[in-house]
């Protein structure tokens, strides 16, 4: 039985600690969008690059970020290049490990 549960124990913590490492989000400093159409124009793009991401962007905070439940398939480069083909200036792009999806919180790590 003791052995049943050093297993149990050994398994619960590879399989929680992988899935709580895998997770990562991309945050972009995005200055210009004024409305809730450039807004969706970045969206759009980040969808576009990022077909399996989660992507939130924020006019009023002037951010975008993309939420992966693994590891992006984009270098910081290249999700700056996919926003800066809709036309607005990308200040700072910043990977995190774990899954941001509140503007105010993902202002801050891009501040």
């Amino acid at each position: 039985m003791k052995f049943f549960k050093k297993i149990s124990a050994t398994f619960l913590m590879l399989f929680f600690s992988t899935n709580l490492f895998a997770a990562q989000s991309q945050i972009a400093q995005v200055n210009g969008m004024m409305c809730i159409k450039c807004q969706k124009m970045v969206t759009k793009a980040l969808q576009s690059a990022s077909p399996d991401a989660k992507v939130t962007v924020s006019w009023p905070e002037g951010v975008a970020i993309s939420a992966f439940g693994d590891k992006s398939n984009l270098t910081d480069e290249d999700y700056k290049n996919a926003i800066l083909g809709t036309g607005f200036e990308v200040m700072k792009v910043v990977s995190v490990d774990k899954i941001i999806s509140d503007a105010e919180e993902a202002r801050q790590l891009v501040d």
